[in-house]
């Protein structure tokens, strides 16, 4: 019984937990974005849904319920490129020369400052279509800050 239940289930409390985070990681406040829990979380739900997705595929009289798990994984499948913005972006070591950096590749400001700026400011952008400066400058400035933290620590250590 516990088998059968386990896909209506994992429907329901996915899409529970889709509708919550994703206003959440969308609306919410930039600094305030955990980029490593968001990632993990949203593989969790992408494997969730695509396992959901699968079993109520082609099951007869369950067309109602398939059409549900179709429109999650629409959903979560929509956001998956949004994902690696929001994780170069927060990268450990994103300081103004690296948002400047951002900003003159692109062509236009990008820039956090703004109480306002959240991901999907960054969706209405057009940020998915420059993952790539993306990840080239939010994984130099992660470099950058682990070297200085370094650094730092072998300066202490020298010091002590």
């Amino acid at each position: 019984m516990l088998r059968d239940f386990t896909p209506y289930y994992n429907l329901w409390k996915t899409t529970a937990r889709w509708y919550k985070v994703h206003e959440e990681w969308m609306q919410g406040e930039w600094s305030e974005l955990d980029a490593g829990e968001l990632e993990q979380e949203f593989e969790g739900l992408l494997k969730t849904i695509n396992q959901t997705f699968r079993f109520f595929k082609g099951r007869e009289g369950l067309d109602h319920i398939f059409q549900i798990a179709d429109k999650m994984k629409k959903q979560v499948d929509a956001f998956k490129p949004i994902v690696p913005i929001a994780v170069y972006l927060r990268k450990d070591g994103m300081v103004d020369r690296h948002w400047k950096q951002i900003s003159d590749k692109v062509g236009f400001e990008v820039y956090p400052t703004e109480t306002e700026f959240s991901l999907s400011k960054l969706v209405d952008m057009g940020m998915v279509e420059h993952a790539q400066i993306c990840e080239d400058v939010g994984e130099r400035a992660a470099k950058e800050f682990h070297i200085e933290k370094s650094l730092k620590k072998m300066k202490s250590d020298w010091e002590a």
